[in-house]
């Protein structure tokens, strides 16, 4: 009978329990509705400076998607997003100056780098809120969204952010990369699609080449006594000076004094006297021809010498001693 008081504290602690369980209860349904049914456009189309810049960030591009394309109701309102886009090649981790480390992407060798941010923000009474994540592509990425003080409209944006990647790049075309799709967390169904096309144009960067003249050592009778003999070959060279790596390069060699030559000796210039004997140009170890367009390949950044060797060779004409001149032009093409 002394411990029937001890009841009635028991039931009263029991009920103010099942009280707070209903009320966390009710809290867990609150989110949001989509007012704007429509998807975002992230479609961007732009020129980019082709600067070599290894990792730093150019800027940030569609980053205003479906305005107020939610309602939300007070409280944390988290979204999840994923991004299955295809056509993208893993580069690497960049940490960013705006505070984040964005995983990147290329769509080829020397694209620029492309990262993703993912946005939810309300302006409520005058004051902006959002909140940014960095996201990165095949990967499901919760984002805790904001704290809303009242039922307010909400922004879900997906934004593209793009990074220099160091070296010389090219353009990209216009290219649908697929569609990323974010839902709030508390109900799936109220999804919004996101549409990703990228065009970049990057200006094609050139080199430059500068005039070169070099001379070849005196060479006795005796050495080029039989037409086809060859004597003095000599390593030359003509520089060449890229604003950055990677620069792909085309050439052509031709004679400045004969623009129909195919072959790999120089017609003498006009100031020549010496008779039976003509310049040949090499190039890794093997007779040019001319006007033959050749990949030179990617360039090193700064000054780089661009390899030839030339020679004499005797011709079928009487050899008479003196001098011989040949004149040899040589154009880059760039991509």
């Amino acid at each position: 009978m002394q411990r029937s008081p001890d009841f009635p504290l028991s039931i009263l602690w029991r009920c103010s329990w099942t009280l707070f369980a209903l009320a966390a209860a009710s809290a867990a349904h609150a989110g949001c509705v989509r007012l704007v049914p429509g998807d975002q456009d992230l479609t961007v189309s732009l020129t980019m400076p082709n600067l070599d810049l290894p990792d730093r960030r150019y800027r940030l591009v569609g980053d205003v998607g479906v305005t107020d394309g939610y309602e939300c109701s007070s409280g944390q309102n988290a979204f999840i997003t994923e991004l299955p886009l295809t056509g993208l090649t893993y580069e690497r981790e960049i940490a960013s100056d705006d505070g984040r480390t964005y995983s990147v992407y290329s769509l080829g060798p020397r694209s620029p780098l492309i990262g993703f941010l993912h946005m939810v923000g309300s302006v409520h009474n005058g004051a902006g809120r959002t909140s940014q994540d960095a996201v990165a592509v095949g990967r499901r990425h919760r984002n805790p969204g904001i704290v809303s003080p009242a039922t307010e409209g909400v922004s879900v944006n997906l934004a593209v952010m793009l990074f220099f990647r160091g070296g010389a790049m090219e353009s990209i075309p216009m290219t649908s990369l697929g569609t990323a799709t974010s839902w709030d967390e508390s109900d799936p169904s109220q999804s919004i699609q996101h549409h990703v096309r990228l065009e970049i144009n990057v200006p094609t960067l050139t080199c430059t080449l500068a005039d070169s003249s070099q001379s070849l050592d005196p060479v006795s009778a005796d050495l080029l006594a039989t037409p086809g003999s060859t004597a003095g070959e000599k390593a030359v060279a003509m520089a060449m000076t890229c604003p950055s790596a990677n620069v792909g390069v085309e050439m052509v060699l031709t004679d400045a004094n004969d623009a129909g030559n195919v072959g790999s000796l120089l017609t003498p210039a006009a100031a020549s006297d010496a008779g039976g004997v003509q310049l040949e140009m090499l190039r890794a170890g093997n007779p040019v021809q001319f006007g033959q367009r050749w990949q030179h390949g990617w360039s090193s950044k700064g000054s780089q010498d661009v390899p030839f060797t030339a020679r004499y060779r005797r011709t079928a004409a009487p050899l008479r001693p003196g001098t011989i001149i040949g004149e040899a032009v040589l154009t880059a093409d760039y991509r």
